[in-house]
């Protein structure tokens, strides 16, 4: 749905997802969205990417 707050961004990255009706922030790492469209899709890998090669918030 969105970025989480930035107050609950600060060690890692939210995102607001719709859950069963409710607004539910989980980690952008633990996502996968095959049913999103390619912009989300290709933001999703590279953030996964980015996880991945052991970049972290400072």
């Amino acid at each position: 749905m969105d970025m989480a707050p930035i107050s609950d961004c600060e060690r890692e990255m939210f995102v607001d997802i719709d859950w069963d009706g409710d607004t539910l922030a989980v980690p952008l790492s633990q996502l996968e969205a095959p049913e999103a469209d390619e912009e989300t899709q290709q933001a999703i890998a590279d953030w996964h990417y980015w996880v991945n090669r052991g970049y972290e918030f400072g």
